[in-house]
Order: C-alpha cells, then sequence, then structure tokens
C-alpha cells in the first residue's frame, strides 16, 4: 500500500462517526472540500464509491485549474479513490467528470496528461489500463481539443481497447518466414503463447533460448495445450529470414513492423502475451521468468 492510499485510508477511518466539525478540520487541508461520507455507509470500498460519485461536488471546476499543481494533488486523491472503488462507480464518476469540463477542453486535457503520468506512463507507479481508458476516451471525443494532442491518446485507446486484460485480443497479421500471409486471430491453443521480440535485442535472443530450452514449455507444445507464436517487430525481408533461421522449428514465427499500432508494446521487446482458446487476453508485458512460471503451473494441472 503506496503512502496515498495511507492517507486515503487514514482519512476515510477518521471521518467514520465523526460530525461535520470534524470533517471540516480536514478540508481545511485540501484544495476543496471533501464530501462528508455518510455514517451509515461502513464498507471501505462502498465508502470509496460515495466519493468516487461526489468527489467533485464541492469543486467550482470552472475557476480551480487557476491552481494546477494544487489540482494535479487532489487528482492523485481522486486516482486513489477510483482505484479503491467498484469498476462501476470509477467508470461512471470519470464519465461525469468529463462531461463537466466538455467546456474546458485544456482543463480535461491536463486532467488526462496526469492520468497518463500516473496511470499508462513509464514513470506510473502501476499501470491500471481500465482506469485511464476513459480518460484518453474523453480526450478523442472532445470536439474542442486539437487533432494533435488527441493523436497520442487515440492510440493509446486503440491498442487498450485491442488488448484489454480479459478481453478478446484484436486481430493482427503478419508474415512467415515463407512469406505467407496470416493472422493472429487465425492461431489457436489452449494457450497461445505470443513473443513479440527484435532478433537483434540480445535480451529477446535470450528469452528465445530459455523458452525454446524449457522442458514444460516442449512437452506442452508436442501434447497440443500450447502453441507458441514468435512476432518480431521488422520488416519480413531477407535479412529477418537469415536472422530468425535457427528459431524453434515448433514454433511458428512472423514479423510485422508495425505490430505495436495495434498491440500494447509499450514495454518494449521482449514482450510476452497469453491468449486463451477463446481468444481472450489473459496476460500481457510478461517476462520470460513469468512465461515459464505458468508453463509450470500448467503441466502441473
Amino acid at each position: 500500500m503506496n503512502l496515498k492510499r495511507i492517507i486515503l485510508g487514514l482519512l476515510l477511518t477518521l471521518s467514520i462517526g465523526l460530525g461535520v466539525k470534524a470533517q471540516n478540520s480536514i478540508n481545511r487541508e485540501t484544495y476543496f472540500p471533501y464530501p462528508l461520507v455518510p455514517d451509515s455507509i461502513q464498507a471501505f470500498q462502498s465508502r470509496c464509491d460515495y466519493l468516487a460519485r461526489h468527489f467533485w461536488d464541492f469543486c467550482e471546476l470552472s475557476k480551480a485549474f487557476s491552481a494546477k499543481q494544487k489540482m494535479a494533488n487532489e487528482f492523485s486523491v481522486y486516482l486513489s479513490i477510483l482505484r479503491n472503488a467498484s469498476v462501476d462507480s470509477a467508470l461512471a464518476s470519470v464519465d461525469r467528470l468529463a462531461k463537466k469540463l466538455e467546456k474546458q477542453p485544456n482543463d480535461l486535457l491536463f486532467l488526462a496528461q496526469q492520468a497518463e503520468g500516473k496511470l499508462f506512463s513509464d514513470t506510473a507507479e502501476a499501470w491500471v489500463d481500465g482506469l485511464y481508458l476513459p480518460f484518453a476516451e474523453a480526450v478523442v471525443k472532445n470536439k474542442r481539443i486539437d487533432k494533435a494532442h488527441k493523436a497520442r491518446f487515440a492510440h493509446h485507446a486503440t491498442i487498450l481497447k485491442n488488448t484489454m486484460m480479459g478481453g478478446p485480443a484484436a486481430p493482427l497479421p503478419y508474415t512467415t518466414v515463407n512469406g505467407e500471409k496470416r493472422n493472429l486471430s487465425a492461431d489457436s491453443a489452449e494457450i497461445l503463447v505470443v513473443f513479440f521480440n527484435d532478433p537483434d535485442c540480445s535480451d529477446c535472443n535470450l528469452a528465445r533460448i530459455r523458452l525454446d530450452a524449457d522442458i514444460s514449455t516442449t512437452e506442452l507444445i508436442n501434447e497440443g495445450k500450447v502453441k507458441v507464436v514468435s512476432i518480431s517487430l521488422i520488416e519480413p525481408d531477407e535479412a529477418w529470414k537469415q536472422a530468425v533461421s535457427g528459431y524453434p522449428s515448433n514454433w511458428t514465427i512472423g514479423a510485422n513492423p508495425d505490430a505495436d499500432l495495434t498491440y500494447d508494446l509499450r514495454s518494449g521487446t521482449p514482450n510476452f502475451y497469453i491468449i486463451d482458446r477463446r481468444h481472450n487476453v489473459r496476460f500481457k508485458h510478461l517476462t520470460i521468468d513469468q512465461v515459464l512460471d505458468v508453463m509450470r503451473q500448467i503441466k502441473k494441472r
């Protein structure tokens, strides 16, 4: 639990059973007054649901962004609340906030940028795709935000919707070493391991060697339970064909230089996805160690 959650938890705990005077004392430490959670709501998530619905009730949004840093600080608290609230309450809250800021495009963009930094970017404490996506989509939908600012958020929204954990994996075309045009949507198995790589990447080559040498993985492939599809993010030219000539013969080998325009590969390569028999994304951004652990767990079943 991070510091923000600890502070939030203390604030919520202190407010239980306290009157308005105590709550106002807490509010003096904030940029604007927080809503008072009714004493009848006891469960932690339910209290977060209430705060998610009412967090901005006493904030005059038309003037509040004059102090950007203060709003950024309050937004961090808001995100902590949303991460502890139910999914429905969190998404509804973001939707209401975006609608309130429809005629304040610069302020909506500012909050979306804050959400990007805290939920999506390399500097984020944790990636929370389902919470970041509605902020990105709000920017894309807002007609008052120019296309230049929308482009990055539109890309983020696309790759997240294509690869949301638990959701369907998007189709992804690739070219095999034989020049055959194929699509990842046609590859299926009980467990489909998609290995995104670059043959010139030393970490990718080490991951390939370890996966190929893993006994559990080899046995599962031979049993028909696992299929490995290797997709290089480079042009399928002769140099690539030569570079992948030593890749395992029991893998499907392909290339698509623009795979990162469709799939979420923000962590770079090597990058592993695991897709289930229904072609839903079970895991993404896995390391080779995590993949090998998954293979061992499957083998034990």
